[in-house]
């Protein structure tokens, strides 16, 4: 039976494209069916009022880089972030129950010791037990005895210090470690990310999926999707295009790691690092077998994505992006760089010109950014001002959509667009209706969806948030404080 809703709320008649300019909308069956100023209530026995009151309503948020299963994982684990010593860091996974315990948010910085624990250290908190305790930036890990074994015995060859592992060996193992986990743990964990997301406003995700060597964390993570209300597209984090386009998905990759992360010291640069002089951070991946990964790529139709944060490896990322478009024209849907934090002047007019596509993590600058933050601390002061070009990036034509990299910063659109207008840089914020944009149309426009999402428009989907406060009316320092009063999809209420 056919469904009409009828929705009353505070219009306002503004220009602003990311946000509505008027106060009642009809949808049909989950699509917008008529927009306007107080229309008229149509009657009929099918016909549902809904009174949104004095909510401020945007388009839906989407967020265009989470690692969904492993942001699942990290909630069933022991957060230490605000763990301010070693031992209090032993304390809390003291008392994790389970064969494996898995820690999440180590920030050495914040600790009295300034430093990981050691494989001996953690023996304290579980020594007959697996447990693992990750770096906030997932790109590295400290191993206690017991899975330092197991590791071992998967990868006779790895190099760790004290039980501490990074780069490659890191994602090794943390894919390996997620097949320990039962499907029905996983399964538990997407729901209560799930659970999150639309709390958080969002209503559409980019999964960020498995790994060349394991298909389970994107199949689960697609039939779970399927099923609803949270909607989304995988990534599978595979050099393997195959999986992707079995299931019609625009494209393969996500964190394919062309580098590492500044905070582990492995993003490569082009200049040693300010902390540590004798370490330029590590190339993952050469020219030529990025070129081979864009032939596949254009060979089976599909979108690439692949992770760069460091100058020496975005110099390389986007030379190749510039060869492969130069060879085979610019796709209908370009290629895409996850990341993009510390470009330098080349690697900004390559990207431009090879048409890639950019997915920023505006949080990354809250957390990380300003003169004492992380950046700072690795790169030293100067450098740090010019990671998360926002606005530069803009300003070149360079298309962005926002994410979170969840779990790495949490889910959390309205602290991005935070983020974004209060950049610690203040030549890199941009305005708020672009901020906004980046987080409800930009992210469907990178996968070809933009005619049917992302808008509040006659046709499109009837996917919506209502804010308590109006961020254009408040106070740009406040804006991550505006709490979401209800999130809906296909016209429905959900969360």
């Amino acid at each position: 039976m056919e469904q009409l809703f009828f929705y009353n709320f505070s219009g306002r008649n503004l220009p602003d494209y990311s946000r509505t300019d008027f106060d009642s909308m009809l949808v049909l069956n989950g699509t917008i069916l008529k927009t306007g100023f107080q229309l008229p209530y149509p009657s009929g026995p099918n016909v549902k009022a809904i009174d949104l009151k004095e909510a401020t309503v945007f388009g839906g948020f989407s967020d265009a880089h989470v690692h969904f299963t492993q942001t699942g994982i990290s909630m069933l684990g022991v957060d230490v972030k605000d763990a301010g010593s070693i031992g209090e860091i032993i304390d809390l996974l003291s008392k994790a129950s389970g064969q494996v315990i898995q820690g999440f948010n180590l920030q050495e910085q914040s600790l009295r010791e300034n430093r990981v624990p050691t494989s001996n250290e953690l023996d304290q908190a579980a020594k007959d037990r697996i447990l693992w305790l990750a770096r906030k930036d997932l790109h590295s890990a400290v191993l206690n005895g017991k899975a330092l074994a197991w590791a071992l015995r998967v990868k006779p060859d790895l190099k760790h210090q004290n039980g501490f592992v990074c780069g490659e060996d890191y994602n090794l193992l943390s894919y390996l470690l997620a097949n320990e986990l039962p499907d029905k743990m996983l399964e538990e964990g997407m729901q209560l990310a799930s659970d999150h997301c639309l709390k958080k406003g969002v209503v559409f995700i980019h999964a960020l999926e498995g790994s060349s060597t394991s298909t389970r964390e994107p199949a689960l993570a697609w039939n779970f999707l399927k099923k609803g209300p949270l909607d989304g597209i995988i990534y599978h984090q595979s050099t393997d295009p195959s999986f992707a386009y079995k299931h019609k998905w625009p494209g393969f990759g996500g964190c394919l790691l062309a580098d590492g992360s500044l905070g582990t010291r492995t993003a490569a640069l082009n200049e040693p690092y300010a902390d540590k002089p004798v370490a330029s951070g590590n190339l993952y991946m050469a020219s030529a077998e990025l070129e081979a990964l864009l032939k596949k790529a254009r060979s089976n139709h599909l979108q690439l994505a692949v992770h760069a944060i460091g100058d020496r490896a975005l110099d390389m990322v986007t030379s190749s992006y510039l060869w492969a478009a130069q060879k085979f024209g610019i796709q209908p849907l370009p290629d895409r760089i996850e990341h993009f934090i510390l470009p330098g002047p080349k690697a900004i007019k390559a990207a431009r010109e090879s048409g890639a596509m950019v997915c920023i993590q505006p949080a990354f600058d809250f957390f990380w950014g300003g003169s004492n933050g992380l950046y700072a601390q690795r790169l030293g002061k100067e450098r740090a001002m010019n990671c998360n070009p926002f606005k530069t990036l803009l300003d070149f034509g360079i298309p962005i959509a926002a994410g979170s990299d969840s779990p790495v910063t949490p889910v959390d659109p309205l602290l991005s667009i935070h983020a974004l207008v209060n950049h610690s840089n203040p030549d890199e914020q941009i305005d708020l209706n672009s901020a906004i944009a980046l987080h409800i149309v930009e992210p469907f426009r990178f996968i070809g969806k933009e005619k049917t999402r992302g808008h509040l428009k006659v046709g499109y989907k009837a996917d919506f948030v209502c804010l308590e406060d109006d961020p254009f009316m408040i106070p740009e320092a406040r804006i991550k404080s505006i709490k979401i009063s209800q999130t809906y999809i296909n016209g429905l209420p959900v969360g």
